[in-house]
């Protein structure tokens, strides 16, 4: 469907010990088939996974002290993790011969990170000027390390909300801690409107017949949060208002589809809207859902559900149903 650049981004976790961590370690001592998928890094095979591992150690500046290899994070000698899943993302997308240069472009931008003031050392006024709202899975972070973040916001079924200091070459995850120095409300309508403010390219018209369907794709990690304040998305579309509300998706950070409901078509909008969704979640970087969600003035809700075959279920209760029946 569409591609987009990886960026580099950084959660600040807790330091994890091996005995916390668990079977997430790589075992280099089990004999596995190259064409099997990593356990850790699943869009490779144990193969590629193994060599986009030694290709970050190798690449990994001496000067910046030694850095450790787990399964699904490197972790520096100063106790720094460094996810490597949207990494995997990013160099399967690439020939082979391609991949030293994504790799070396992506540790760049973890270590300019170094040249930013540290979290918490940033004052109120700095910590306003970097916040925004992102939308994430609801897996994102491990269920180990969902008490450091616990001011998340829920926005449906698979949907949360997490805060972000946008630094100019990475992202990090803001903790409680520095949470707690605002009040909740007031910090979230900030990040929230320093998302929506954030430009969109124009929209592109996908019309497969039922209805009209616009979508978006940028380099931003924030795509795909504009979500989040819908009214002001439908603003950048020059669509005044949705009083039966909005139908859209987020395949992925960087892509989000949506459409105004106007007439009972919105039934076949949602199947096709399903099929572009899984189409950009199986492709794209940075994945958030293949699923179908209605925004509208009540709230979010999730309406479709994907099984393993990909068949998709049409959820036949709730506020989008409402909506269709008023007509």
């Amino acid at each position: 469907m569409w591609a987009a650049a990886s960026r580099a981004e950084e959660i600040l976790l807790p330091v994890i010990t091996e005995g916390e961590h668990g079977v997430g370690f790589l075992n280099f001592g089990k004999k596995k088939s190259a064409q099997e998928f990593d356990p850790d890094l699943d869009d490779l095979t144990v193969e590629e996974a193994d060599f986009l591992r030694r290709l970050f150690a190798e690449m990994w500046p001496a000067s910046e002290g030694t850095i450790t290899l787990h399964g699904e994070y490197a972790q520096s000698s100063s106790g720094r993790q460094f996810g490597l899943y949207n990494l995997s993302r990013a160099v399967k997308l690439e020939p082979r011969p391609n991949w030293p240069e994504v790799v070396e472009r992506h540790i760049s931008g973890l270590l300019s990170r170094d040249s930013a003031p540290q979290e918490g050392d940033l004052s109120d006024d700095e910590v306003l000027s970097l916040v925004k709202a992102r939308l994430i899975p609801t897996s994102y972070l491990p269920e180990s390390h969902r008490e450091t973040f616990t001011y998340r916001r829920t926005i449906a079924d698979g949907l949360e909300a997490i805060l972000m200091l946008d630094f100019p070459e990475t992202t990090s995850a803001i903790p409680d801690a520095i949470v707690s120095r605002f009040e909740a409300d007031s910090l979230w309508q900030t990040a929230i409107a320093a998302v929506s403010a954030e430009p969109l390219d124009q929209f592109a018209i996908l019309d497969a017949g039922s209805g009209r369907i616009l979508g978006a794709m940028t380099d931003s990690l924030f795509t795909a949060s504009h979500v989040l304040d819908v009214p002001a998305l439908l603003a950048r579309a020059d669509i005044a208002s949705a009083p039966h509300g909005v139908l859209f998706a987020v395949p992925s950070r960087h892509q989000l589809l949506f459409h105004a409901v106007e007439s009972p078509s919105a039934l076949s909008v949602v199947n096709e809207m399903a099929q572009l969704a899984q189409m950009g979640f199986t492709k794209g970087v940075g994945e958030i859902s293949p699923e179908v969600y209605f925004w509208s003035g009540a709230g979010y809700e999730r309406v479709t559900s994907t099984d393993a075959s990909g068949s998709v279920t049409v959820d036949g209760t709730g506020a989008f149903f409402s909506a269709i029946n008023s007509f």
